[in-house]
């Protein structure tokens, strides 16, 4: 094996088993609103989630870059890398909002209905970037 497969193993496996959870966050934050839950049985698990998932946006944007690294640099210079780049970022700030409502309706400053509605939308909107990325690293458009 060289060391163009194992980085792109690395991110794949990186991919599936550390971002692919950021799809259980607004289906988390929709079922604890919809069952009139409190926002504490929503932490216990989304926390960590979102931790995981942080460190595994860091873990796939570090591996795809030595990807490029270790195939020449056939990537970096296109439209679509950088595109996918600047999605990977979009779902670390959409987690962050995410994260942010958690805190604060934890904390007693924001409403748990509002807290919840906002964490769907961004655990939606970071899912839709997340999807972005992966059509623009398989079609490689432009």
């Amino acid at each position: 094996m060289n060391l163009a497969m194992l980085a792109l193993g690395l991110h794949v496996l990186v991919a599936v088993l550390g971002i692919g959870l950021i799809g259980a966050l607004p289906l988390g934050a929709w079922a604890t609103r919809r069952g009139g839950l409190a926002m504490s049985a929503l932490s216990v698990w989304a926390l960590p989630l979102l931790l995981t998932a942080r460190i595994s946006l860091l873990l796939a944007f570090v591996s795809g870059a030595a990807l490029d690294f270790v195939s020449g640099g056939p990537f970096h210079h296109a439209l679509w890398f950088r595109l996918a780049t600047l999605l990977v970022v979009a779902t670390a700030i959409c987690l962050a909002r995410a994260r942010a409502a958690l805190t604060r309706a934890l904390s007693g400053g924001l409403a748990a209905p509002v807290a919840l509605r906002r964490i769907e939308y961004w655990g939606f909107a970071s899912v839709l970037a997340v999807a972005c990325v992966v059509l623009l690293m398989e079609w490689k458009p432009f």
